[in-house]
């Protein structure tokens, strides 16, 4: 089975969040539901600013171990 996918400006996108957002959400209480979303997006975004964050202290401390093995390396190899 395919998903129908939303094209705009050469963006596009699955049509399936658009369309199970009313199986996930009660519409007969809007504020309700787009607090819930609102909710579940920011746990989202701060998952994801984590992950990113992990990510980018784990290649700084690559790069300051791989630097500092390198500065060693040259200093040894040009007192030879």
């Amino acid at each position: 089975m395919s998903a129908a996918v939303y094209i705009t400006d050469n963006f596009s996108e699955p049509m399936a969040p658009q369309h199970n957002f009313a199986n996930n959400f009660g519409l007969d209480n809007p504020g309700q539901a787009m607090s819930l979303y609102a909710r579940i997006m920011h746990e989202h975004t701060k998952k994801q600013l984590n992950t990113a964050t992990d990510s980018a202290r784990r290649r700084s401390q690559e790069v300051s171990s791989d630097s500092s093995n390198s500065s060693a390396n040259s200093v040894r190899s040009t007192s030879l």
